[in-house]
């Protein structure tokens, strides 16, 4: 997260505004974690990190706004608690990519690490986050919308008619 809203935020930014036909995936973690606990662009105001003491002092960016402002096809938030939601997600950001130009989905992914949750504890913490301030958010353009119901009804018939040839 940090690499991509701070140090990379000139480049995405650029390129989201270009649309470019890529997906950007940000695992955040809200922290700078593998260098000493720095805040980040993505950690929440006010929270005590062993490089900022006293507190963030600044609100975490919004980077789900920024993508809506760029206007990306496809911008989603979610939290590895429902397998299935993230890999249509993950899917579903692929395929806009491909067709329109950028996309963005934010996953939360704690860093147990800096934070000290044990690991049995991770997916717990998951859907604490989910439940208190990071739950599921999908903007889908009107064009998107259309493209992805194509590409999903398609599919439908095309099981159905495997299922009646098995028959």
């Amino acid at each position: 997260d940090g690499g991509l809203v701070d140090i990379g935020f000139q480049g995405l930014m650029h390129s989201w505004f270009r649309h470019e036909k890529f997906s950007t995936f940000m695992l955040d973690n809200e922290i700078y974690g593998n260098t000493g606990g720095q805040e980040s662009g993505m950690t929440a105001k006010g929270l005590v990190a062993k490089m900022s003491p006293r507190g963030k002092v600044d609100d975490k960016m919004d980077m789900l706004g920024l993508a809506k402002v760029a206007k990306l096809d496809y911008v989603a938030r979610i939290v590895p608690t429902n397998p299935a939601r993230v890999v249509r997600t993950a899917r579903r950001a692929i395929l806009v990519a491909r067709e329109f130009g950028s996309t963005y989905v934010q996953a939360y992914t704690s860093c147990n690490i800096e934070y000290s949750i044990p690991t049995p504890d991770v997916m717990q913490d998951a859907f604490d986050k989910e439940k208190k301030e990071y739950g599921f958010e999908e903007h889908i353009s009107d064009r998107a919308k259309a493209y992805l119901d194509d590409i999903e009804k398609k599919e439908k018939a095309a099981a159905k008619a495997a299922k009646a040839a098995k028959k």
